[in-house]
């Protein structure tokens, strides 16, 4: 136990000289995005806070390479593989375990990847991580959402109408919400509906006019009154005083979106309809979105990108791993080089959650449309959306620490600021690590001293006890032996008795 002990003495010191460095980097790091601030200041003279950073550089440089115990240094490392934890992994003594007759010693694993500040090739928490997948072909930048087309008729209205009685009345029929036969293979069609416009209507819409009609807005409030309830609705033409539009409102419960108006009549002394006629069938759309690519980027073995897709309210996380781009492109690297390669690998991962989007390449842009044959939905009620991709490792930045300069032109400060703030993050969590670490260690010693001490206490006491079983022996034997030398001594004395009588 004595030898456990001072072996996680050991494992003490490498934790506390990595802890140290650690919060030494944090506050040296913490000083460059204060610097980075203060660059974006306008009229600032960024050259000397230029030069200000070079000299937090070397100080951060200094903290990693001096961070060693006994020629071991978990900030400045020499990992092949940084992302692969079999290779990034050291042990550390952290217990002693007997169990009957077996003894153990236990130790700890440190994931020294997660703490190492510069490695010789790449992946420090103050280096570029070569996992990110930087804009994901542009759709980390991407976040854009549509509804689809309703149907919609056009007329122009050809007052005024008179309404002498019941008599006089404007008759026609709707057919609603059928679907489009040529996006749809088994098309339904629709929902026809009867409308009737005469006095009586007419006085309920307007009891003060007498009958009359004379103009489009007036017009608007009689069909409304009619039709809404039926399931369509009347709208005005912007820019125009006569132009008029009927609109499906999408509320048959069919999946269509159509409008047809049929069989128009009126009884009207001049015949006149308001300008409604029979038309042909209009159809809404399904809706469709774009995203634009930018550059190519690579899946790296261990990432998982995510890409939300929203399709008429409901979102579904579409995954992409290493394997998808693999399965794709038939390649074995991970890497989409083309806005061709995107629209496979999206095909593929949305074809595999039966997602029921189409994407292609539409020259310049890339086409994300609803497929019909999995949401038939059609119309105003219908949407997409798409966007922003991420990735499960958050923030990664794109750079490291050492290549901050904010002098060239074009510097984007606020992608360095992000960058900066996304290594704190990483530092704040190694310091967690190594803090949780200490903590463990030092609690475990605490018990081997108590351990220790509990077996010392328990062997005196077992020494004490046998030392007094063998003074009682002892007594035991001296008293056996004066009892021996009396017996002796008065059997010895008889005799001298027994000849004096002869005397």
């Amino acid at each position: 136990m004595a030898a456990v002990q001072d072996a996680m003495v050991f494992g003490a010191a490498k934790i506390d000289t990595a802890y140290a460095g650690i919060e030494a980097t944090i506050e040296v790091v913490d000083a460059f995005k204060s610097r980075i601030v203060a660059a974006m200041e306008a009229g600032v003279d960024r050259k000397k806070i230029q030069g200000e950073l070079e000299q937090l550089k070397q100080q951060a440089t200094s903290i990693a390479t001096s961070a060693s115990f006994s020629g071991q240094n978990w900030l400045n490392t020499d990992i092949a593989s940084i992302y692969d934890q079999s290779s990034s992994r050291t042990a550390l003594t952290t217990g002693f375990v007997r169990q009957g007759p077996s003894v153990r010693v236990t130790t700890t694993d440190v994931d020294v990847a997660g703490l190492s500040l510069f490695n010789t090739t790449g992946g420090g928490i103050l280096q570029k991580d070569d996992r990110s997948p930087g804009t994901i072909g542009g759709l980390r930048n991407t976040d854009t959402f549509t509804y689809g087309g309703g149907a919609i008729q056009s007329f122009n209205f050809d007052g005024p109408l008179v309404f002498t009685d019941d008599s006089t009345a404007i008759t026609f029929q709707i057919i609603l919400d059928a679907d489009d036969p040529s996006t749809t293979t088994a098309p339904g069609s629709g929902t026809t509906v009867n409308v009737t416009l005469n006095r009586t209507l007419m006085d309920q819409v307007y009891p003060t006019l007498d009958g009359v009609i004379s103009t489009r807005d007036q017009f608007a409030w009689l069909m409304r009154e009619a039709i809404i309830p039926l399931g369509a609705q009347f709208a005005s033409r912007s820019g125009t005083t006569d132009g008029y539009a009927l609109l499906s409102l999408e509320t048959s419960g069919l999946t269509g979106s159509s409008i047809q108006v049929l069989n128009v009549s009126s009884t009207l002394a001049d015949g006149k309809t308001g300008g409604l006629a029979a038309t042909g069938t209009n159809y809404g759309s399904r809706p469709s979105v774009v995203s634009y690519w930018d550059e190519p980027f690579t899946v790296h073995s261990t990432a998982q990108i995510y890409v939300p897709i929203r399709i008429n309210g409901t979102t579904t996380t579409v995954e992409i791993n290493r394997a998808t781009v693999d399965q794709a492109l038939g390649t074995t690297t991970g890497d989409v080089t083309s806005d061709d390669d995107l629209v496979a690998v999206l095909n593929t991962a949305m074809q595999a959650q039966n997602v029921g989007v189409t994407v292609t390449n539409a020259g310049g842009y890339i086409l994300y449309e609803v497929d019909e044959t999995i949401n038939k939905a059609s119309g105003s009620k219908t949407s997409i959306g798409i966007g922003p991709a991420y990735d499960g490792f958050g923030d990664l930045p794109n750079f490291g620490l050492l290549d901050v300069d904010i002098t060239t032109p074009g510097a984007n400060l606020d992608y360095y600021l992000t960058g900066i703030q996304a290594m704190l993050t990483k530092l704040t969590g190694a310091g967690s690590v190594l803090g949780s670490l200490e903590k463990r260690n030092s609690m475990q010693a605490d018990f081997l001293d108590n351990l220790m001490d509990s077996i010392e206490r328990g062997v005196s006491r077992l020494i004490d006890a046998d030392m007094e079983e063998v003074s009682a022996r002892m007594n035991a034997l001296q008293t056996q032996q004066q009892l021996a030398i009396q017996s002796l001594h008065i059997a010895n004395s008889q005799p001298q008795a027994f000849l004096s009588l002869f005397r």
